[in-house]
């Protein structure tokens, strides 16, 4: 191990860390990163990040799966699309990509007012995607079509990465839940064949989720239906006899306490590798499109339209962003007077 190895491994633990800060007490974050962290076998913030700059291609369609429907309000959440927009533009500016938004259609005036506040284009069209532009793409909800609808989606050009995000996943009877083992099914975009399709298809792919409902979840379904409340075979209120965890495993996942907050770090992580802190937003970007989100209708986890996600405010989420930041552009401001400091460390053997 080396200097810069070492460097990565400590800042991945802390992005890790902070991405699982546990405000509301109930330990399911802490449950979900055990099994995570075995699955990666390393940080999975850092982790992530490594596959995501050797697969991001510049001029390549990136596709971001994402928007969870909430019942009984039949909109969608903040938790996914506020990260998602993000990331969005952090793809543009680290890679030269162009992303591609598969979302239900409550998302779209969410995702073109943040867009605006983040200086972003947007367009519909995924044939003409313009230089620091995203494109929107209304996914259906009605599952005899989305076999069609992903073919048609994949005919515009083989993306380069599939990220999905608080993205609803179907779980072995095909049906879809809510966090309590609510049926959600009618009113979830079926994205999940997409997804499917893009990993037969051999395309790197990532998913981020925070309690295992989310696609990509099915990569640890041991650990999720032992351990997590409604997971469990027969465990969802809808009596589908799988519970609400995933079918779909994901190639590479990252959980956390929030969606949202695993997003956060898994584009600090890939900023900090990249030598270009700069790329990773700040607390006060966090604020302005949170208050965006919400401002188009977009819903706390609680159904209410205001600057919150998952339940958590701008008092948690923007210090959070911000000390992501500051993690990142801490070590280079002192490389020079530490090195030695290393070096020792590693002779040691503790890291290997």
């Amino acid at each position: 191990m080396n200097t810069q190895e070492l460097t990565i491994l400590n800042i991945g633990e802390d992005l890790d860390s902070l991405m699982n800060l546990d405000p509301r007490g109930y330990g399911v974050c802490r449950i979900l990163y055990e099994g995570s962290r075995r699955f990666t076998g390393e940080p999975t913030s850092t982790h992530a990040a490594k596959g995501l700059i050797e697969h991001a291609k510049k001029g390549e369609l990136f596709y971001i799966l994402t928007g969870f429907v909430l019942l009984p309000w039949k909109m969608a959440e903040t938790d996914g699309i506020i990260s998602s927009t993000v990331f969005a533009k952090f793809v543009i500016n680290a890679f030269g990509a162009k992303p591609v938004m598969i979302v239900p259609d409550q998302c779209d005036k969410a995702i073109e007012d943040m867009c605006a506040v983040l200086g972003m284009n947007f367009t519909y069209d995924i044939d003409n995607i313009g230089e620091n532009t995203v494109c929107i793409v209304n996914f259906t909800k009605d599952i005899s079509l989305a076999e069609s609808q992903a073919d048609e989606i994949l005919s515009h050009g083989k993306p380069c990465v599939c990220f999905t995000n608080e993205a609803p996943g179907a779980n072995k009877n095909g049906y879809f839940h809510n966090a309590t083992g609510v049926n959600t099914t009618e009113h979830e975009a079926k994205y999940d064949i997409l997804f499917r399709k893009c990993q037969d298809l051999g395309i790197w792919n990532l998913s981020i989720g925070d309690l295992g409902n989310e696609i990509g979840m099915g990569a640890i379904e041991d650990h999720i239906r032992e351990y997590v409340p409604y997971a469990e075979l027969g465990g969802c209120k809808a009596g589908t006899g799988y519970g609400i965890l995933a079918d779909t495993a994901a190639d590479n996942i990252i959980t956390a306490t929030v969606s949202d907050w695993g997003c956060n770090a898994l584009m600090a992580a890939a900023a900090f590798i990249l030598g270009k802190p700069e790329l990773f937003h700040n607390g006060e970007t966090q604020a302005k499109v949170m208050e965006a989100a919400a401002k188009a209708g977009m819903l706390d986890m609680y159904g209410e339209a205001r600057p919150y996600i998952d339940g958590f405010g701008e008092n948690i989420n923007c210090p959070m962003v911000d000390m992501m930041k500051a993690l990142i552009e801490y070590p280079p401001t002192v490389s020079d007077k530490t090195e030695h400091w290393f070096k020792n460390t590693i002779r040691k053997g503790f890291f290997g």
